[in-house]
């Protein structure tokens, strides 16, 4: 994997999460304010097509830590570094390995992993606070949050194909070291 563009590539996913992303975002009467986790794109995109597994979790947690950083508490908040690092990182794991049971180019599979990858990693975030701070959390604003998961889930997975056909067009350039050459040819 190259890692210094991939690097680049997420702080550039970052910019565009943060600036033009907020475009995005709508809110709704049953959960509030929905908008898609364009990280989790690269995240899915990198768990399907990275070779190596020590690369895809490396990725995932720092795409992870990349969303712990941008959703900082703001002045004087707290800001939480890790659970969603974690949480990429562990579905991230997941979905490499299961990747082989789907057919990685079709539309619907590509949603469907989107889809399962939101849900399992903000799930698992949103369950994680409520567990680990039983007085900060009721029951009701735990299941408008875990809703909250849901929607993005489902507006993030709608976009995977999209974001699939375009990273698709740089995998080569992102993902893979140089090509070999093989033989020479004859001078």
């Amino acid at each position: 994997m190259r890692w210094i563009r991939f690097l680049i590539l997420t702080y550039l996913v970052v910019l565009v999460q943060t600036t033009a992303g907020r475009l995005l975002v709508f809110r709704t009467s049953a959960v509030g304010m929905v908008g898609p986790d364009l990280l989790a794109l690269l995240a899915v995109f990198v768990a399907l097509h990275v070779r190596n597994w020590a690369d895809v979790m490396l990725a995932a947690w720092s795409l992870g830590l990349a969303v712990d950083l941008t959703t900082a508490g703001g002045p004087g908040g707290a800001t939480v570094v890790g659970p969603m690092a974690l949480a990429y990182a562990l579905t991230a794991g997941l979905l490499f390995r299961v990747r082989e049971a789907f057919f990685r180019e079709q539309a619907l599979t590509q949603m469907l992993l989107a889809w399962a990858f939101c849900l399992l990693a903000h799930g698992l975030w949103v369950t994680a606070q409520w567990l680990l701070a039983p007085g900060e959390m009721t029951a009701s604003a735990y299941a408008r949050t875990l809703g909250q998961a849901g929607a993005l889930a489902v507006y993030t997975a709608l976009l995977m194909p999209l974001a699939h056909f375009a990273l698709s067009k740089g995998q080569r350039l992102l993902l893979t070291g140089p090509a070999s050459r093989g033989r020479r040819g004859r001078r």
